[in-house]
């Protein structure tokens, strides 16, 4: 991959990293944010449905999960990794940046995913808009 490649593709993961979180729906399944808009199921298109579907059940997993016992299990690592005698403090930056990676990737995986999602979701609302 040459350089310009690799520089444009950061352009868009730090663009996607810096995205506020203006989420036009609640997180729910399409089903369940269906019943919340006050959609009858068979006014939508179902192919459109379909495919929102099928984006939600490829919502990614995030890397910490839910909670605040991945960060805490984070910092322990880097604590014991101070432990090590002559090398620990590099081995512990070193830690600390993967993981900072680690958390920015994921951070743009779900925003990538979750405006895929809003797209396909609007595009259902319109359709049940239109059978009106």
């Amino acid at each position: 991959m040459s350089c310009p490649e690799q520089l444009n593709r950061f352009h868009y993961f730090w663009k996607d990293f810096n995205t506020a979180n203006r989420w036009k729906f609640p997180e729910l399944s399409p089903y369940y944010l269906q019943k919340w808009l006050g959609f009858d199921l068979g006014q939508v298109d179902y192919a459109e449905f379909k495919r929102v579907e099928w984006t939600w059940s490829r919502k990614p997993k995030s890397f910490l999960r839910e909670g605040i016992s991945g960060y805490i299990l984070l910092i322990f690592v880097a604590s014991l990794l101070l432990l090590i005698p002559h090398l620990g403090i590099l081995l512990a930056a070193a830690w600390c940046l993967a993981m900072v990676v680690a958390i920015a990737n994921d951070t743009v995986r779900i925003a990538r995913w979750r405006r895929e999602y809003e797209s396909g979701m609007v595009r259902v609302i319109r359709s049940g808009r239109k059978a009106k």
